[in-house]
């Protein structure tokens, strides 16, 4: 499937254009089951997971993914992962990337707090040139779906 990945110098030497939108889809399955272990064999598929970029994503990923869990709370996600599409408004300034948004509650809360559903999203940054992927990683600076429908009337 990929090159030899001892060869390889970056990421976009793992992909063509083919590849770059089946890594796309494969993704997106993985970051919406909201488990680490799912999205770790994407990049192990893809022979992309030894980069610096990818442990960098994993560490990443691995704060959106737990950092809103309490301990002992019976945290869990309530309801599908949804996903929108956004900019960024720092470092990557304009470039488009994908939301994921989900709800979850703390379900052995005591009453009343375990019936609270909070909201929690991430965003996801594929940089990709001339269909190639170049890199892929979480971006916490991006416009909102309102910020976004503004933008789509201007």
């Amino acid at each position: 499937m990929n090159k030899d990945p001892r060869k390889t110098k970056s990421i976009s030497d793992c992909f063509t254009p083919e590849l770059t939108r089946q890594f796309q889809i494969e993704m997106d399955a993985a970051l919406k089951k909201m488990d680490m272990s799912s999205v770790k064999e994407v990049l192990e598929e893809y022979k992309i997971a030894h980069f610096q970029d990818s442990i960098d994503f994993i560490e990443a990923l691995d704060y959106c993914f737990n950092s809103w869990k309490k301990e002992n709370m019976g945290s869990k996600v309530y309801g599908e992962v949804t996903t929108s599409e956004s900019r960024c408004i720092a470092c990557e300034h304009g470039k488009g990337m994908i939301v994921y948004e989900f709800k979850y509650m703390h379900a052995a809360a005591p009453i009343p707090m375990n019936r609270v559903v909070y909201g929690w999203d991430f965003g996801i940054l594929l940089d990709i040139r001339d269909e190639i992927l170049f890199e892929v990683r979480v971006c916490n600076a991006f416009l909102d779906k309102d910020e976004m429908e503004k933008i789509r009337i201007v």
